[in-house]
């Protein structure tokens, strides 16, 4: 077999003669992307330490300060190397993979700026302030002024105990870093720790509380042990302030979190869905920005039980839900979640929306985890999602609105439009109609696609179709004809868990798609989208390519 600016020669011919013969195939498409070398692992505290975590002398290695320091590479090694002290201009030079700790001079005091200056080409910082055990509380990338530097302002009540500074996506890179002290600040009123709130009173819900945040400054409160109803809410916003609320277990992980779900800027998080104990609200700012505002614990009149189920536990009791319509009037911070029919491809929608409703449609898998979304998908502020976009089969649909704020809206299941004509991959051993298979599950049940069996396809709007590929050992092509009027394909190759290996768009510079399909790995699968929502009708063959 000849070849062509180095590619064999059945590599090179235009669609057209491909399907001509179903013997020759055309250019392979999208190749299956190789895949990038996995960068340095990064830790809890930071990025990939180097050296073992020790001391990185650089010997003659210059920067735009004149001789690199030497740093530590790890934050326990940073007691082995010059503190950052007031006023002093430092000269780092990182390798890939590497940042470097210090600890601050006790001369700083405990209010201070640190800030990067003089990068090298191509470098972008970025400090952080760690506590004593490693664990990340401030950070900024690009606060210092100057394009791609960095400023860390480091007040007495953040607790920080060691500086990091790094470079962004662990690049190798140069630059200055220099201390400068600040006038210490007035201790705030409120606690700046987890642990500060543990021993200090709760709020209480009616009382509220006015706040004035720094930069990089975050609130923490105790709770009342009474949580039913209780609703943390930001109000009196000024200025540019972006509020944002969590609600930590006792180990500081995040259990709830909300930007702005009052309104504008402001935050509302509800305080009674976690599980019994002690838990911290945090209070802080958008990108930890200054800022100043109320803050007000709210308890609200108890909601009367919804007639929908609003758990997982509680839709698998009631059982799948049927195709059809149903009206839903979700209260504030309210969902209902719905069991999805175990077999066949389905679109959701919501329609008829009132209340000034704003929906959010959920695809979920049996643990609840979120597979695929929707918001605006259909018309004005309505969803639409089929299940086909999970890429697994989802057992579940949570229906909402967005930022809680409620609302009454019909909530629509419907059999997906998609359809497959004349492919043993119909599901009966010959020639036939029926729905398309729109999941991997579904396609490893059925038998695979044929070689030189041109199967149609019609997909409706963001259907899928996917089809098992053969298990022969051999190469093959898969492509798109005959497209509809707007038909827009893309063939993708997935492994068994649904990752993309190989993909293709446009042919020959047209709409319609070809693709390489490798003999390996099995099994293996091949989705068939189309692009820009509309529906579609094409023919899909899968071909045997000259050796």
């Amino acid at each position: 077999m000849a070849r062509i600016g180095g590619l064999k020669a059945w590599q090179a011919l235009p669609a057209a003669a491909l399907l001509a013969g179903l013997l020759q195939a055309g250019p392979a498409g999208a190749q299956p992307r190789p895949t990038p070398p996995a960068p340095p692992a990064a830790t809890e505290s930071g990025p990939p330490k180097s050296g073992g975590g020790g001391v990185a002398r650089p010997g003659n290695a210059a920067c735009p300060g004149g001789q690199a320091a030497e740093i530590a590479t790890s934050p326990e090694a940073a007691a082995r190397v010059q503190p950052l002290a007031p006023d002093q201009r430092l000269c780092i030079r990182l390798s890939r993979g590497q940042a470097a700790y210090f600890r601050v001079a006790p001369e700083a005091g405990r209010d201070y700026t640190v800030t990067t200056s003089r990068l090298g080409r191509s470098t972008d910082t970025v400090l952080a302030g760690l506590d004593a055990r490693g664990r990340k509380l401030i950070e900024d990338d690009d606060g210092g002024g100057d394009d791609l530097s960095s400023s860390l302002e480091v007040s007495a009540d953040s607790r920080v105990a060691v500086i990091r500074a790094g470079t962004l996506d662990n690049q190798p890179g140069t630059f200055d870093i220099t201390l400068t002290r600040n006038a210490p600040q007035t201790p705030p009123d409120f606690p700046t720790s987890q642990e500060m709130a543990a021993s200090a009173p709760p709020l209480e819900p009616g009382n509220t509380r006015h706040l004035r945040l720094r930069r990089n400054q975050t609130a923490y409160f105790a709770l009342p042990a009474d949580r039913t109803g209780l609703v943390a809410v930001t109000r009196n916003l000024r200025g540019s302030t972006d509020t944002v609320l969590a609600l930590l277990d006792a180990e500081g992980r995040v259990l709830l979190e909300d930007d702005d779900g009052g309104g504008g800027f402001a935050s509302e998080l509800a305080l009674n869905d976690p599980p019994e104990g002690a838990v911290t609200l945090r209070v802080g700012t958008l990108e930890r920005m200054a800022g100043e505002f109320d803050l007000v614990l709210v308890r609200e009149a108890p909601q009367p039980p919804p007639d929908f189920p609003t758990t997982l536990q509680a839709a698998r009791d009631r059982g799948p839900i049927a195709p059809g319509t149903m009206s839903l009037d979700l209260g504030r911070r309210q969902s209902a979640v719905f069991a999805l029919p175990a077999e066949g491809s389905f679109v959701l929608e919501t329609r008829n929306l009132r209340n000034d409703a704003d929906t959010v449609l959920y695809l979920l898998d049996e643990d609840g985890t979120v597979l695929a979304e929707d918001d605006d998908g259909g018309n004005g502020l309505a969803s639409r999602i089929s299940t086909s976009r999970a890429g697994r089969r989802p057992a579940f649909v949570r229906a909402g609105t967005l930022n809680g704020q409620g609302g009454r809206f019909d909530l629509v299941l419907r059999a997906s439009g998609s359809r497959v004509t004349g492919s043993r991959a119909s599901g009966d051993g010959g020639a036939a109609s029926g729905n398309a298979p729109g999941s991997i599950e579904e396609a490893a049940r059925r038998p695979t696609l044929q070689v030189g069996e041109a199967v149609s396809v019609r997909l409706e709007g963001d259907q899928n179709a996917v089809f098992a590929l053969p298990h022969d050992g051999r190469l093959a092509m898969a492509l798109t004809f005959s497209l509809s009027e707007g038909a827009d394909t893309v063939l993708e190759m997935l492994d068994a868990e649904g990752q993309v290996i190989a993909e293709n768009d446009d042919a020959d510079g047209g709409l319609a798609s070809r693709l390489v399909i490798e003999p390996q790995p099995r099994p293996a699968y091949l989705r068939v989208k189309q692009l820009g929502g509309e529906t579609a009708s094409f023919q899909l063959v899968l071909i045997r390519p000259v050796e």
